[in-house]
Protein backbone atom coordinates (compact mmCIF):
# COMPACT_ATOMS: atom_id res chain seq x y z
CA UNK A 1 0.00 0.00 0.00
CA UNK A 2 1.45 2.66 -0.65
CA UNK A 3 2.23 5.80 1.65
CA UNK A 4 3.35 9.50 2.10
CA UNK A 5 5.86 11.34 3.81
CA UNK A 6 3.81 11.23 7.62
CA UNK A 7 3.57 6.82 6.36
CA UNK A 8 -0.22 6.95 6.45
CA UNK A 9 -2.38 6.00 2.75
CA UNK A 10 -4.15 8.39 0.99
CA UNK A 11 -7.47 7.26 2.87
CA UNK A 12 -6.42 8.57 6.31
CA UNK A 13 -5.07 11.81 4.45
CA UNK A 14 -8.67 12.37 2.56
CA UNK A 15 -9.90 11.46 5.98
CA UNK A 16 -7.44 14.33 7.63
CA UNK A 17 -8.54 16.55 4.33
CA UNK A 18 -12.04 16.43 5.18
CA UNK A 19 -12.11 16.67 8.77
CA UNK A 20 -10.13 20.08 8.65
CA UNK A 21 -12.71 21.42 5.68
CA UNK A 22 -15.56 20.78 8.27
CA UNK A 23 -14.19 22.29 11.39
CA UNK A 24 -11.89 25.17 10.02
CA UNK A 25 -9.08 23.43 12.24
CA UNK A 26 -5.85 23.84 10.01
CA UNK A 27 -3.78 21.58 11.88
CA UNK A 28 -5.60 18.58 12.68
CA UNK A 29 -3.93 15.64 13.18
CA UNK A 30 -4.43 11.91 11.50
CA UNK A 31 -5.38 10.62 14.81
CA UNK A 32 -8.37 13.53 15.36
CA UNK A 33 -9.56 12.46 12.05
CA UNK A 34 -9.42 8.46 12.00
CA UNK A 35 -11.35 8.94 16.03
CA UNK A 36 -14.22 9.46 15.27
CA UNK A 37 -15.44 6.04 14.95
CA UNK A 38 -15.93 5.97 11.16
CA UNK A 39 -13.93 6.40 7.74
CA UNK A 40 -15.71 7.75 4.48
CA UNK A 41 -14.81 5.03 1.78
CA UNK A 42 -13.02 7.31 -1.15
CA UNK A 43 -12.80 5.81 -4.84
CA UNK A 44 -10.12 6.30 -6.89
CA UNK A 45 -10.31 9.08 -10.13
CA UNK A 46 -13.61 10.79 -8.11
CA UNK A 47 -12.07 13.33 -6.68
CA UNK A 48 -13.42 15.47 -8.95
CA UNK A 49 -16.96 15.18 -7.55
CA UNK A 50 -16.38 16.90 -4.16
CA UNK A 51 -16.94 20.68 -3.98
CA UNK A 52 -13.63 22.73 -2.88
CA UNK A 53 -13.65 26.29 -1.58
CA UNK A 54 -12.80 28.70 -3.89
CA UNK A 55 -9.06 29.85 -3.93
CA UNK A 56 -9.95 33.10 -5.04
CA UNK A 57 -10.68 34.35 -1.30
CA UNK A 58 -13.62 34.57 0.89
CA UNK A 59 -17.02 36.09 -0.16
CA UNK A 60 -18.55 38.84 1.35
CA UNK A 61 -21.58 38.64 3.54
CA UNK A 62 -23.21 40.29 0.68
CA UNK A 63 -21.60 38.82 -2.35
CA UNK A 64 -24.07 36.06 -3.92
CA UNK A 65 -22.01 32.72 -4.59
CA UNK A 66 -22.83 30.86 -7.34
CA UNK A 67 -25.39 28.34 -7.79
CA UNK A 68 -24.72 24.80 -6.67
CA UNK A 69 -26.73 21.55 -8.08
CA UNK A 70 -27.25 18.32 -5.82
CA UNK A 71 -24.92 15.74 -7.06
CA UNK A 72 -26.26 12.80 -9.29
CA UNK A 73 -24.91 10.09 -7.81
CA UNK A 74 -25.91 8.09 -4.69
CA UNK A 75 -23.86 6.60 -1.77
CA UNK A 76 -25.31 3.08 -1.36
CA UNK A 77 -25.50 1.28 2.10
CA UNK A 78 -24.26 -1.97 3.33
CA UNK A 79 -25.44 -1.66 6.76
CA UNK A 80 -28.95 -0.48 7.65
CA UNK A 81 -27.58 2.46 10.03
CA UNK A 82 -28.09 2.26 13.47
CA UNK A 83 -31.33 4.40 15.43
CA UNK A 84 -29.88 7.97 15.35
CA UNK A 85 -31.12 10.95 17.63
CA UNK A 86 -31.62 14.11 15.65
CA UNK A 87 -31.40 16.18 18.53
CA UNK A 88 -28.03 15.42 19.59
CA UNK A 89 -26.21 15.36 16.36
CA UNK A 90 -23.29 18.49 16.07
CA UNK A 91 -24.43 19.00 12.78
CA UNK A 92 -21.11 19.13 11.18
CA UNK A 93 -21.95 19.05 7.32
CA UNK A 94 -19.68 16.41 5.18
CA UNK A 95 -19.91 19.31 2.51
CA UNK A 96 -18.90 22.51 3.71
CA UNK A 97 -18.91 24.53 0.67
CA UNK A 98 -22.57 23.07 0.23
CA UNK A 99 -23.99 23.77 3.76
CA UNK A 100 -22.19 27.27 3.48
CA UNK A 101 -24.08 28.06 0.25
CA UNK A 102 -27.28 26.69 1.72
CA UNK A 103 -26.81 28.89 4.83
CA UNK A 104 -26.32 31.75 2.61
CA UNK A 105 -29.52 31.07 0.53
CA UNK A 106 -31.32 30.36 3.55
CA UNK A 107 -30.76 33.83 4.97
CA UNK A 108 -32.07 35.52 2.28
CA UNK A 109 -35.06 33.38 2.12
CA UNK A 110 -35.88 34.26 5.60
CA UNK A 111 -34.86 38.10 5.18
CA UNK A 112 -37.58 37.91 2.08
CA UNK A 113 -40.40 36.18 4.06
CA UNK A 114 -39.76 38.34 6.95
CA UNK A 115 -38.67 35.77 9.45
CA UNK A 116 -37.85 36.32 12.73
CA UNK A 117 -34.12 36.60 14.15
CA UNK A 118 -35.09 33.29 16.18
CA UNK A 119 -36.86 31.44 13.21
CA UNK A 120 -34.14 31.97 11.33
CA UNK A 121 -31.72 30.27 14.10
CA UNK A 122 -33.55 27.41 14.27
CA UNK A 123 -33.93 26.35 11.18
CA UNK A 124 -30.32 26.51 10.46
CA UNK A 125 -29.77 24.29 13.40
CA UNK A 126 -32.46 22.11 11.41
CA UNK A 127 -30.32 22.43 7.85
CA UNK A 128 -27.07 21.42 9.46
CA UNK A 129 -28.71 18.06 10.71
CA UNK A 130 -30.34 17.28 7.95
CA UNK A 131 -27.03 18.14 6.16
CA UNK A 132 -24.92 16.25 8.59
CA UNK A 133 -27.46 12.99 8.79
CA UNK A 134 -27.57 12.14 4.68
CA UNK A 135 -26.09 9.30 3.10
CA UNK A 136 -24.47 11.23 0.33
CA UNK A 137 -22.73 14.16 0.93
CA UNK A 138 -23.62 17.17 -1.22
CA UNK A 139 -26.90 15.16 -2.89
CA UNK A 140 -30.32 15.82 -2.39
CA UNK A 141 -31.41 15.68 1.17
CA UNK A 142 -34.24 12.33 1.33
CA UNK A 143 -37.49 13.88 2.52
CA UNK A 144 -37.91 11.44 5.17
CA UNK A 145 -34.94 13.21 6.68
CA UNK A 146 -37.03 16.30 6.98
CA UNK A 147 -39.67 14.71 8.52
CA UNK A 148 -37.31 13.00 11.41
CA UNK A 149 -36.69 16.41 11.99
CA UNK A 150 -40.04 17.38 13.16
CA UNK A 151 -40.34 13.97 15.05
CA UNK A 152 -37.89 15.26 17.13
CA UNK A 153 -39.21 18.55 17.70
CA UNK A 154 -36.80 20.84 15.40
CA UNK A 155 -37.76 23.41 12.89
CA UNK A 156 -38.63 21.95 9.56
CA UNK A 157 -41.85 22.40 8.40
CA UNK A 158 -40.36 25.24 6.21
CA UNK A 159 -37.45 23.54 5.81
CA UNK A 160 -38.92 21.02 3.63
CA UNK A 161 -40.28 24.37 1.28
CA UNK A 162 -36.72 26.01 0.97
CA UNK A 163 -34.68 22.80 -0.14
CA UNK A 164 -37.73 21.53 -3.05
CA UNK A 165 -37.60 25.77 -3.82
CA UNK A 166 -33.49 25.40 -4.70
CA UNK A 167 -33.62 22.01 -5.77
CA UNK A 168 -32.26 20.13 -2.89
CA UNK A 169 -34.84 17.67 -1.52
CA UNK A 170 -35.34 14.32 -2.92
CA UNK A 171 -39.52 13.16 -2.11
CA UNK A 172 -38.88 9.63 -0.53
CA UNK A 173 -42.11 9.66 1.11
CA UNK A 174 -45.61 7.57 0.37
CA UNK A 175 -48.58 9.62 -0.69
CA UNK A 176 -50.92 10.03 1.53
CA UNK A 177 -53.11 7.97 -0.46
CA UNK A 178 -51.16 5.01 -0.56
CA UNK A 179 -50.33 4.94 2.75
CA UNK A 180 -54.74 5.25 3.49
CA UNK A 181 -55.01 2.18 0.68
CA UNK A 182 -52.83 -0.17 2.58
CA UNK A 183 -54.47 0.11 5.87
CA UNK A 184 -57.70 -0.09 4.14
CA UNK A 185 -56.93 -3.22 2.74
CA UNK A 186 -55.01 -4.62 5.16
CA UNK A 187 -57.85 -6.92 6.53
CA UNK A 188 -58.40 -8.34 2.93
CA UNK A 189 -56.48 -12.03 2.19
CA UNK A 190 -54.19 -13.16 -0.49
CA UNK A 191 -54.32 -12.95 -3.75
CA UNK A 192 -57.24 -10.48 -3.32
CA UNK A 193 -55.13 -7.80 -2.05
CA UNK A 194 -52.35 -8.22 -4.16
CA UNK A 195 -54.80 -7.68 -7.07
CA UNK A 196 -56.40 -4.41 -5.51
CA UNK A 197 -52.98 -3.27 -4.76
CA UNK A 198 -51.91 -3.29 -8.54
CA UNK A 199 -54.89 -2.08 -9.64
CA UNK A 200 -54.19 0.83 -7.40
CA UNK A 201 -50.87 1.23 -8.22
CA UNK A 202 -51.03 1.02 -12.04
CA UNK A 203 -54.63 3.41 -11.62
CA UNK A 204 -52.72 6.21 -9.12
CA UNK A 205 -49.60 6.27 -11.45
CA UNK A 206 -50.65 5.59 -15.11
CA UNK A 207 -48.73 2.98 -17.23
CA UNK A 208 -46.82 3.66 -21.11
CA UNK A 209 -46.69 0.00 -21.88
CA UNK A 210 -49.76 -2.12 -23.20
CA UNK A 211 -52.20 -2.35 -22.42
CA UNK A 212 -52.11 2.09 -21.53
CA UNK A 213 -53.56 3.28 -18.40
CA UNK A 214 -53.70 6.72 -17.71
CA UNK A 215 -52.66 8.26 -14.14
CA UNK A 216 -56.25 8.91 -12.32
CA UNK A 217 -57.09 11.09 -9.28
CA UNK A 218 -56.72 9.83 -6.14
CA UNK A 219 -59.75 11.14 -4.77
CA UNK A 220 -61.51 8.86 -7.46
CA UNK A 221 -59.57 5.65 -6.41
CA UNK A 222 -60.23 6.57 -2.67
CA UNK A 223 -64.17 6.76 -3.78
CA UNK A 224 -63.69 3.69 -5.75
CA UNK A 225 -62.67 1.46 -3.59
CA UNK A 226 -64.82 2.74 -0.70
CA UNK A 227 -67.65 1.66 -2.51
CA UNK A 228 -66.93 -1.04 -3.94
CA UNK A 229 -65.48 -2.84 -0.54
CA UNK A 230 -68.31 -3.88 1.43
CA UNK A 231 -68.81 -6.18 -1.76
CA UNK A 232 -65.42 -7.46 -1.61
CA UNK A 233 -65.33 -7.92 2.21
CA UNK A 234 -68.52 -10.18 1.59
CA UNK A 235 -66.35 -11.89 -1.42
CA UNK A 236 -63.98 -12.69 0.96
CA UNK A 237 -65.51 -13.81 4.31
CA UNK A 238 -67.57 -16.54 1.62
CA UNK A 239 -64.13 -17.84 0.50
CA UNK A 240 -63.96 -16.07 -2.71
CA UNK A 241 -60.40 -14.37 -2.39
CA UNK A 242 -59.38 -14.44 -5.97
CA UNK A 243 -61.00 -11.69 -8.15
CA UNK A 244 -60.40 -13.71 -11.08
CA UNK A 245 -62.35 -16.59 -10.32
CA UNK A 246 -65.55 -14.50 -9.16
CA UNK A 247 -68.55 -15.90 -11.52
CA UNK A 248 -70.89 -13.39 -12.04
CA UNK A 249 -73.94 -15.13 -10.43
CA UNK A 250 -71.95 -15.13 -6.60
CA UNK A 251 -71.23 -11.11 -7.46
CA UNK A 252 -74.61 -10.28 -8.54
CA UNK A 253 -75.66 -12.18 -5.11
CA UNK A 254 -73.26 -10.67 -2.76
CA UNK A 255 -74.17 -7.67 -4.23
CA UNK A 256 -77.82 -7.38 -3.71
CA UNK A 257 -77.22 -8.96 -0.24
CA UNK A 258 -75.91 -5.28 0.43
CA UNK A 259 -79.13 -3.87 -0.07
CA UNK A 260 -78.21 -0.50 -1.62
CA UNK A 261 -80.47 1.35 -3.52
CA UNK A 262 -80.72 4.45 -5.05
CA UNK A 263 -77.00 6.34 -5.46
CA UNK A 264 -75.35 3.86 -3.35
CA UNK A 265 -76.24 1.21 -5.53
CA UNK A 266 -74.65 2.99 -8.08
CA UNK A 267 -71.91 4.48 -7.12
CA UNK A 268 -71.10 0.44 -5.97
CA UNK A 269 -71.88 -0.68 -8.90
CA UNK A 270 -69.77 1.34 -11.03
CA UNK A 271 -66.72 0.88 -8.59
CA UNK A 272 -67.10 -3.04 -9.23
CA UNK A 273 -67.03 -2.57 -12.73
CA UNK A 274 -64.27 -0.28 -12.49
CA UNK A 275 -62.70 -2.34 -10.43
CA UNK A 276 -62.82 -5.92 -12.33
CA UNK A 277 -62.73 -3.97 -15.90
CA UNK A 278 -59.35 -3.09 -15.22
CA UNK A 279 -58.60 -6.74 -14.22
CA UNK A 280 -59.35 -7.98 -17.54
CA UNK A 281 -58.11 -5.49 -19.96
CA UNK A 282 -55.01 -6.24 -17.99
CA UNK A 283 -55.13 -10.18 -19.17
CA UNK A 284 -55.25 -10.29 -15.15
CA UNK A 285 -58.80 -12.17 -15.39
CA UNK A 286 -60.11 -14.27 -18.21
CA UNK A 287 -63.74 -12.83 -17.90
CA UNK A 288 -65.46 -9.63 -16.50
CA UNK A 289 -67.75 -10.89 -13.82
CA UNK A 290 -69.40 -7.21 -13.81
CA UNK A 291 -69.88 -6.72 -17.49
CA UNK A 292 -73.66 -6.95 -17.13
CA UNK A 293 -74.45 -5.28 -14.13
CA UNK A 294 -76.40 -2.29 -14.25
CA UNK A 295 -75.39 1.22 -12.79
CA UNK A 296 -79.11 2.72 -13.62
CA UNK A 297 -78.96 6.70 -13.48
CA UNK A 298 -77.32 9.55 -10.72
CA UNK A 299 -81.02 11.00 -9.07
CA UNK A 300 -79.92 14.55 -8.41
CA UNK A 301 -81.51 16.39 -5.97
CA UNK A 302 -83.30 19.84 -6.19
CA UNK A 303 -80.55 22.65 -4.49
CA UNK A 304 -82.86 24.38 -1.59
CA UNK A 305 -82.02 27.51 -0.13
CA UNK A 306 -79.86 27.86 3.22
CA UNK A 307 -81.02 28.99 6.64
CA UNK A 308 -79.88 32.07 7.00
CA UNK A 309 -79.50 32.84 10.67
CA UNK A 310 -75.96 31.41 11.06
CA UNK A 311 -75.03 33.54 7.83
CA UNK A 312 -76.03 36.87 9.30
CA UNK A 313 -73.89 36.01 12.33
CA UNK A 314 -70.79 35.02 9.93
CA UNK A 315 -71.31 38.20 7.96
CA UNK A 316 -70.91 40.83 11.53
CA UNK A 317 -68.15 38.58 13.00
CA UNK A 318 -65.60 40.46 14.86
CA UNK A 319 -63.12 38.11 12.77
CA UNK A 320 -62.22 40.17 9.54
CA UNK A 321 -61.36 36.63 7.70
CA UNK A 322 -64.18 34.83 8.51
CA UNK A 323 -66.68 38.01 7.44
CA UNK A 324 -64.99 38.01 4.30
CA UNK A 325 -64.83 34.35 3.37
CA UNK A 326 -68.35 34.03 4.16
CA UNK A 327 -69.19 37.04 2.31
CA UNK A 328 -67.42 36.22 -0.50
CA UNK A 329 -69.69 32.39 -0.55
CA UNK A 330 -72.94 34.31 0.15
CA UNK A 331 -72.97 37.04 -2.22
CA UNK A 332 -70.77 35.45 -4.79
CA UNK A 333 -70.33 31.94 -4.50
CA UNK A 334 -66.99 31.01 -6.11
CA UNK A 335 -65.26 27.68 -5.32
CA UNK A 336 -63.50 27.28 -2.24
CA UNK A 337 -60.19 26.23 -4.11
CA UNK A 338 -60.54 29.95 -5.86
CA UNK A 339 -60.88 31.28 -2.63
CA UNK A 340 -58.35 29.81 -1.18
CA UNK A 341 -55.69 30.86 -4.45
CA UNK A 342 -56.72 34.68 -4.36
CA UNK A 343 -53.97 36.64 -4.21
CA UNK A 344 -53.40 40.35 -3.68
CA UNK A 345 -53.18 40.78 -7.89
CA UNK A 346 -56.92 39.37 -7.99
CA UNK A 347 -57.85 42.67 -6.17
CA UNK A 348 -55.91 44.82 -8.20
CA UNK A 349 -59.50 46.83 -8.98
CA UNK A 350 -60.76 46.74 -5.45
CA UNK A 351 -61.54 50.54 -5.41
CA UNK A 352 -63.85 49.89 -8.91
CA UNK A 353 -65.19 46.66 -7.03
CA UNK A 354 -63.86 44.11 -9.61
CA UNK A 355 -62.42 40.74 -8.25
CA UNK A 356 -60.77 38.63 -10.65
CA UNK A 357 -61.39 34.88 -10.91
CA UNK A 358 -60.13 32.69 -13.49
CA UNK A 359 -61.94 32.94 -16.57
CA UNK A 360 -64.26 35.76 -15.32
CA UNK A 361 -63.96 38.73 -13.12
CA UNK A 362 -66.68 39.30 -10.50
CA UNK A 363 -68.80 42.61 -9.98
CA UNK A 364 -68.25 42.85 -5.98
CA UNK A 365 -71.44 43.57 -3.78
CA UNK A 366 -71.35 46.75 -1.39
CA UNK A 367 -71.29 44.32 1.90
CA UNK A 368 -68.46 41.89 0.24
CA UNK A 369 -66.45 45.59 -0.63
CA UNK A 370 -66.32 46.68 2.82
CA UNK A 371 -65.40 43.17 4.68
CA UNK A 372 -62.62 42.80 2.33
CA UNK A 373 -61.09 46.27 2.65
CA UNK A 374 -61.45 45.45 6.25
CA UNK A 375 -59.62 42.33 6.00
CA UNK A 376 -57.06 43.61 3.78
CA UNK A 377 -56.76 46.71 6.63
CA UNK A 378 -55.70 43.62 8.54
CA UNK A 379 -53.53 41.61 6.72
CA UNK A 380 -51.35 44.63 6.47
CA UNK A 381 -51.27 45.63 10.52
CA UNK A 382 -50.47 41.85 11.30
CA UNK A 383 -48.07 40.28 8.87
CA UNK A 384 -46.76 43.71 6.83
CA UNK A 385 -43.64 42.03 6.10
CA UNK A 386 -44.77 38.75 4.68
CA UNK A 387 -44.01 37.75 1.34
CA UNK A 388 -46.88 35.39 0.80
CA UNK A 389 -48.92 36.52 -2.56
CA UNK A 390 -52.03 35.31 -1.29
CA UNK A 391 -55.08 37.11 0.06
CA UNK A 392 -55.93 34.86 3.04
CA UNK A 393 -53.10 34.40 5.82
CA UNK A 394 -52.25 32.67 8.76
CA UNK A 395 -49.52 32.66 11.69
CA UNK A 396 -48.29 29.75 9.68
CA UNK A 397 -48.65 30.57 6.10
CA UNK A 398 -47.30 34.52 7.05
CA UNK A 399 -43.94 32.82 6.45
CA UNK A 400 -44.41 31.03 3.58
CA UNK A 401 -45.75 31.60 -0.25
CA UNK A 402 -47.85 29.12 -0.05
CA UNK A 403 -52.15 29.36 0.30
CA UNK A 404 -53.50 28.88 3.90
CA UNK A 405 -54.77 25.55 4.59
CA UNK A 406 -57.86 23.83 3.40
CA UNK A 407 -58.93 22.77 7.23
CA UNK A 408 -58.46 27.05 8.02
CA UNK A 409 -60.57 27.87 5.21
CA UNK A 410 -63.72 25.19 6.03
CA UNK A 411 -63.55 26.76 9.95
CA UNK A 412 -64.28 30.21 8.47
CA UNK A 413 -67.93 29.70 7.13
CA UNK A 414 -71.07 28.20 9.41
CA UNK A 415 -72.35 25.85 6.75
CA UNK A 416 -71.00 23.48 3.59
CA UNK A 417 -69.35 25.66 0.82
CA UNK A 418 -71.47 23.19 -0.89
CA UNK A 419 -74.97 24.48 0.36
CA UNK A 420 -73.72 28.09 0.21
CA UNK A 421 -73.33 27.68 -3.05
CA UNK A 422 -76.55 26.68 -4.35
CA UNK A 423 -78.15 28.64 -2.13
CA UNK A 424 -76.32 31.39 -4.11
CA UNK A 425 -77.32 29.94 -7.25
CA UNK A 426 -81.11 29.02 -6.53
CA UNK A 427 -81.78 32.77 -5.59
CA UNK A 428 -80.61 33.71 -9.26
CA UNK A 429 -82.24 31.32 -10.26
CA UNK A 430 -85.95 32.49 -8.85
CA UNK A 431 -84.83 35.66 -9.70
CA UNK A 432 -84.27 34.89 -13.53
CA UNK A 433 -84.26 31.59 -14.75
CA UNK A 434 -81.58 31.73 -17.30
CA UNK A 435 -79.50 29.25 -17.29
CA UNK A 436 -76.44 30.77 -19.70
CA UNK A 437 -76.37 33.67 -17.29
CA UNK A 438 -76.05 31.25 -14.39
CA UNK A 439 -73.51 29.55 -16.29
CA UNK A 440 -71.49 32.33 -16.97
CA UNK A 441 -71.55 33.92 -13.53
CA UNK A 442 -71.12 30.96 -11.77
CA UNK A 443 -68.24 29.79 -14.03
CA UNK A 444 -70.44 25.95 -14.38
CA UNK A 445 -71.62 24.77 -17.71
CA UNK A 446 -74.93 25.16 -19.16
CA UNK A 447 -76.15 21.21 -18.55
CA UNK A 448 -75.18 22.01 -14.82
CA UNK A 449 -76.99 25.41 -14.75
CA UNK A 450 -79.96 23.63 -16.03
CA UNK A 451 -80.47 22.08 -12.83
CA UNK A 452 -81.18 24.95 -11.34
CA UNK A 453 -83.56 26.90 -13.91
CA UNK A 454 -85.44 23.95 -15.05
CA UNK A 455 -87.99 23.88 -11.92
CA UNK A 456 -88.45 27.66 -11.93
CA UNK A 457 -88.83 27.60 -15.60
CA UNK A 458 -91.78 24.77 -15.25
CA UNK A 459 -92.97 26.89 -12.68
CA UNK A 460 -93.11 30.13 -14.82
CA UNK A 461 -94.43 28.42 -17.77
CA UNK A 462 -97.69 26.53 -16.01
CA UNK A 463 -98.22 30.66 -14.55
CA UNK A 464 -97.95 31.70 -17.83
CA UNK A 465 -98.64 29.73 -20.85
CA UNK A 466 -98.14 30.76 -24.07
CA UNK A 467 -100.40 31.98 -26.24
Amino acid sequence: MAVNHDRVCRMCWLQRSRLRRATGDAHASYEAALGCGWVQLSLANTRAQERRPSRAGRAGPDDAPARLVPFTHRQLTLFGAPPRTLTASDGAALDPVLAGWLEHRLTAWARERGWSHSTLTRYRRGLRIALAVQDTPGGPVPASVVQDLTGSGLAARLLHEFLAAHGFLEDDLPQAVEAWFARTTAPLPEPMAGQLAHWFTVRLHGQTTVPRSLAHSPLTLRLNLQFALPVLTRLAAAGLNDLTDIPPARLREHLDACRLSGNAYANTASALRTVFGFLHAHRLAPRNPAVHLRVGRFHRDIPVPADPAPLRDALTSPDPARAAVTALLVFHAPRVAEIRTLTLTDLRDLDQGHLHLPGRTVLLADPVRERLAAYLTHRHTTWPHTANPHLFLTHRSATTTTPVSAPWLYQQYPSSSHLLRNDRMVNEAQAKADARMISELFGITLRAAARYTRPYADAAAVRFPPD
